[in-house]
């Protein structure tokens, strides 16, 4: 794979926006996990949840490149009982993302069930634990498998950074789950949950490419033909829309993003173009309408650009 670059960074961000926006928890993880297993050349990856009985524990997996059977689910299973880091983590408080070989060493990882298991089912050598909340909550992480060559440190800096990232999408997470737990036991539902337990190579939208549905706004943001007012923007866009619905001004976007003022001015060019708006007071106010950005507490549009 390609070095790690900013971009790598940028991408998760603007994934992560578009995640917590998104109503439906099956879905809300889909393009963030695709980008992770990208950025750190990962195979198969895995979301393990203790405790709380909403999510009944059990791993939820995704893969590369789709893949999903029976040796992956034993590995689900396998990673539900005795995960290899789970007493790490419980026992220290520690949550910085670590690799398997790094807490056990590097023969006993080796020489581990869970190390025969991951090379006998999926054919991944390394394991790397990216904890997702704090030490007050029950143990939850990304474990992600990749065969090969070890995690580097670089992919070890990148889940440090993204960390707090992954954990607002985990809060979101489970937030929308216990809502719809609640919906379901008044004999409603909420976000109609699919099975989501594996994802492709294609479903993380680019820079410039239409966010698939996952990475909708809200089902207020559609008009009365069935098209999504503003659905044509690109997921940097939407991220710098909903800065401007902070009142940030365009140099206060360009550091929150790591951009440059020029850059920032283009795309927000481009989302007047898009939404047919002609300044920020107007943007903000529609976008707030169609639900694209929540309305401010402070009024919308008070900032400049």
């Amino acid at each position: 794979m390609a070095a790690l670059s900013v971009n790598h960074y940028e991408r998760m961000l603007d994934l992560a926006v578009l995640a917590l926006r998104e109503p439906d928890p099956r879905r809300l993880w889909d393009s963030v996990v695709t980008e992770l297993l990208k950025a750190c050349g990962g195979e198969f990856l895995f979301l393990r949840r203790d405790g709380p009985a909403y999510a009944g524990g059990t791993p939820r997996s995704w893969s590369a490149d789709g893949a999903a059977g029976a040796d992956v689910e034993a590995v689900r299973l396998h990673l539900h009982r005795a995960c290899p880091l789970a007493a790490h983590y419980a026992t220290t408080g520690d949550r910085t993302p670590r690799t398997a070989a790094d807490v056990l060493g590097d023969r006993e990882w080796g020489a581990s069930r869970t190390a025969e298991l991951l090379r006998t089912a999926l054919g991944a050598d390394h394991l790397l634990a990216l904890p997702l909340t704090d030490a007050a909550r029950p143990f939850r992480s990304f474990l992600i498998c990749r065969s090969g060559t070890p995690f580097t440190a670089a992919h070890l800096a990148y889940a440090r950074r993204i960390q707090p990232l992954l954990a607002a999408v985990d809060r979101q997470a489970e937030l929308l789950e216990r809502c719809g737990a609640t919906g379901a036991a008044g004999g409603g539902t909420a976000g109609g949950g699919r099975s989501g337990d594996r994802t492709s190579r294609d479903s993380a939208p680019g820079d410039d490419a239409q966010p698939h549905d996952g990475a909708r706004r809200g089902d207020g943001a559609r008009s009365g033909d069935g098209a999504r007012p503003g659905g044509d923007l690109t997921p940097r866009e939407l991220t710098v829309l909903g800065l401007l619905g902070d009142a940030l001004t365009a140099a206060g976007i360009a550091r929150r993003l790591g951009i440059s003022v020029h850059t920032v001015q283009k795309h927000i060019q481009s989302v007047y173009r898009k939404l047919g708006t002609r300044d920020r007071v107007a943007t903000v106010l529609l976008a707030q309408t169609r639900g694209l950005i929540p309305p401010a507490a402070g009024g919308a549009g008070s900032g400049r650009h």
